[in-house]
């Protein structure tokens, strides 16, 4: 039993520090922007906003599909963030252009022929909030957060195996765990509103 013990403890020291490592910068990442997010009123992010407008042909707006459209007013406001959102009906078409920290939203009023143009970007803090919140970046990015949440929760099951198989500090180790749990919880029930 005690050799079990020992090589449960070795492998889980060691995967709890070369785990923990390679998420680290991640965590610091997510721990860094859960603080931006929870104080907005900083004013470390605010938007900025420029309003314009854009002349369309009549050609584009009668004739043209979706893709077309999208690609001339790409080049018409010198936008690369990818299209969100799309939406057209016979009076006005309305797309969005949206990547982490700025929004480009285009209402094209078909009857002028023209384009109003709203961009809101939030400089690298309002780019940092919205890579943590997985907010307009993509697939990859998806999945990087998922990788992040795995790691935490092998470097916590990784960290309590480890505990386990140290027999001077599992008992302190383990009351400390529990007074964690105990003060989150009896803090949720207290100031939490329901």
């Amino acid at each position: 039993m005690k050799h079990i013990v020992r090589v449960v403890g070795h492998w889980g020291l060691l995967l709890h520090i070369y785990l923990s490592m390679a998420g680290f910068t991640l965590v610091v990442l997510f721990a860094i922007t859960g603080v931006t997010l929870n104080h907005e009123d900083f004013g470390w992010g605010e938007p900025r906003l420029t309003r314009s407008t854009i002349a369309l042909p009549a050609d584009v707006l009668e004739h043209a599909d979706q893709a077309t459209l999208v690609q001339r007013m790409r080049g018409m406001i010198g936008v690369r963030s990818p299209l969100t959102d799309y939406r057209a009906d016979t009076d006005q078409i309305q797309a969005t252009f949206a990547a982490p920290g700025r929004r480009t939203i285009v209402t094209v009023n078909r009857a002028q022929r023209t384009g109003e143009v709203e961009s809101e970007t939030r400089g690298l803090l309002g780019k940092l909030d919205d890579l943590h919140k997985g907010l307009d970046s993509g697939r990859l990015w998806f999945w990087i957060i998922d990788l992040t949440a795995l790691l935490l929760i092998v470097s916590a099951l990784t960290g309590t195996a480890t505990l386990l198989s140290l027999r001077a500090r599992r008992r302190g180790g383990f009351v400390l765990a529990g007074l964690g749990v105990a003060s989150i919880a009896i803090l949720y029930r207290i100031w939490v509103p329901r």
